[in-house]
């Protein structure tokens, strides 16, 4: 008989775990003869109208003709001492995810596919604004085609076509592997033997092998204390310590047309925030009250990201994994800061932001023309940029930042390449710089900076300039997260093509005394009714 092609998607349960025990709760399996050994459920799900029938105030009649019934189906497989689910309509929602092999999938996927022929990359950049795509082709492509970054970035899934079409005519994997295989029902055991097999290989290493510079960490006894070291972060914030190295963000990519707001339940609060921010968490924590239940759920500790450095190597935590990061490329971006020419900027003042900071330097520091806010708008550009924070007569284009998170010094870092580029490349913008410059000497009274830079009419050197990367910090020894480092090579790297010179600087900045808090009714802490999960509603 002729043998059709069908789609599986498959996961493999971890050692020493039975069927049951990757089942959620109200699922019975029974004994499935088809597949010596095997187990079966199935079932259906729903039954309600959808939400969008009381929006139209349709009738009971009316409600009856649009109820929601979904079906699904769980298999499992045993295959080499192992156990395979895999399921078919919804019945992978019927499953614990935590009872599954992570990255199964991707394995799978990054051994089997031809490497000229992907066709979609999930990527996921760890940092506090964390960057989440899919990229897609229409037809089969190279990994250049998805501009993966190979020194930030964590792929979370792969899709393409297979270099042996016996074993699959498509595969793509996260956690699960998705594959269509001709095949009947009597190889079902087979297909989930052929995926274990290439799970196990190691032929990815030819040509992905920068997967593993951010790498899955899964010993146990290293996850204990990263989980030691986040729980004593997370407390020291909660006692009023600064978080340069803890957010939030959403582990999935999520329909962002779904998810206007951000509700924190377990703490029965009624607050709607714009965003996922630690911050907002630990406010909805103080000011609590019964709430309703509102959308898609992710639990707090799978939208945590963390870093941290333990024994020596630099991990990572986000979507609720921990990663390490390969020594050999966090020494190479560390060398490479650490190489960087310095220059000394004048010291803050305790308590001070940029903005404070730039507005004192304006009236105390006559070699320092400052252009905060003063913005310009490039030719045929719609948005405006700022050029540089300070100008100096030497040449040098200073940008200031606090060093209050990494996606501020992902923005100081754009904002100095994204300036350069303008300089270079667009005279008319320059004449616009100029403007600026005579204004703030006029505001001033300082004299000199006019022809610091050419005008459109005058060829731009860009050796001629330093552009000088400046950070305010606290403390004797500060140092910039891994993917700050990572970002301000890349930067630095752009920069150094048109020729410019680049420096980096800390601007000192004492410790500001705390101010004592009067405690308020909002700082109540009342009992929890228990009944709800740690977790973001979105």
């Amino acid at each position: 008989m002729k043998k059709n092609i069908h789609k599986l998607s498959i996961r493999l349960l971890k050692e020493d775990l039975n069927p049951e025990d990757g089942l959620r709760d109200g699922i019975a399996l029974e004994v499935w003869p088809n597949v010596e050994g095997g187990k079966i459920a199935l079932g259906t799900m729903g039954g309600d109208d959808p939400k969008w029938s009381n929006f139209l105030d349709l009738s009971k009649d009316q409600k009856s003709k649009v109820i929601n019934l979904t079906a699904f189906g769980l298999v499992f497989v045993p295959v080499s001492g192992r156990w395979f689910a895999v399921s078919f309509g919804m019945g992978h929602v019927k499953l614990d995810p935590s009872k599954f092999v992570q990255d199964f999938g991707l394995k799978v996927v990054l051994n089997a596919v031809d490497p000229k022929q992907l066709k979609s990359a999930d990527v996921r950049t760890p940092d506090e604004n964390t960057l989440q795509r899919r990229s897609q082709t229409s037809r089969g492509s190279d990994q250049t085609a998805f501009s993966i970054d190979v020194e930030r970035d964590i792929v979370r899934g792969l899709a393409g076509t297979p270099k042996d079409e016996t074993f699959a005519v498509r595969v793509a994997g996260t956690d699960s592997l998705s594959m269509d295989r001709k095949m009947d029902v009597g190889d079902l055991a087979q297909a989930c033997a052929d995926a274990y097999t290439m799970y196990a290989k190691t032929d990815y290493q030819t040509d992905f092998k920068w997967i593993d510079q951010i790498k899955h960490e899964r010993e146990k006894e290293i996850i204990e204390k990263l989980e030691d070291a986040l729980i004593s972060a997370i407390d020291a914030v909660v006692k009023g310590a600064t978080a340069d190295n803890l957010f939030l963000a959403f582990p999935i990519i999520y329909d962002p047309e779904k998810t206007a707001s951000i509700l924190y339940k377990g703490f029965r609060s009624k607050l709607f925030y714009p965003d996922l921010n630690f911050f907002s968490y630990l406010d909805a924590m103080k000011k609590r009250s019964k709430t309703e239940d509102c959308g898609g759920r992710w639990k707090i500790s799978e939208c945590l990201v963390f870093e941290v450095e333990l024994d020596g190597k630099t991990y990572v935590l986000s979507a609720g994994r921990w990663y390490c990061i390969d020594e050999d490329l966090a020494k190479d971006v560390q060398d490479f800061f650490d190489k960087t020419p310095r220059v000394t900027l004048p010291a803050a003042q305790a308590g001070e932001n940029e903005e404070l900071y730039n507005a004192r330097l304006k009236q105390d520091e006559p070699d320092y023309l400052c252009l905060d806010r003063k913005l310009i708008t490039p030719t045929g550009a719609s948005s405006t940029i700022e050029v540089c924070d300070f100008l100096t007569k030497d040449k040098r284009l200073v940008h200031v930042k606090d060093k209050t998170s990494s996606s501020r010094l992902s923005h100081l870092f754009s904002q100095g390449t994204v300036s350069g580029r303008v300089l270079v490349l667009d005279g008319p913008a320059r004449d616009k710089v100029k403007d600026r410059v005579k204004e703030v000497e006029g505001e001033t009274g300082q004299t000199g900076f006019m022809d610091v830079i050419p005008d459109s009419s005058t060829k731009f050197q860009a050796s001629d300039f330093t552009v000088v990367f400046a950070v305010l910090s606290v403390g004797d020894k500060p140092k910039l997260p891994f993917f700050s480092l990572v970002t301000f090579r890349q930067a630095v790297r752009d920069l150094s093509v048109p020729g410019f010179r680049y420096a980096f600087a800390w601007i000192e900045k004492p410790v500001a005394e705390p101010k004592k808090k009067e405690k308020s009714k909002s700082d109540a802490t009342d009992e929890d009714d228990g009944n709800e999960s740690d977790e973001a509603t979105a």
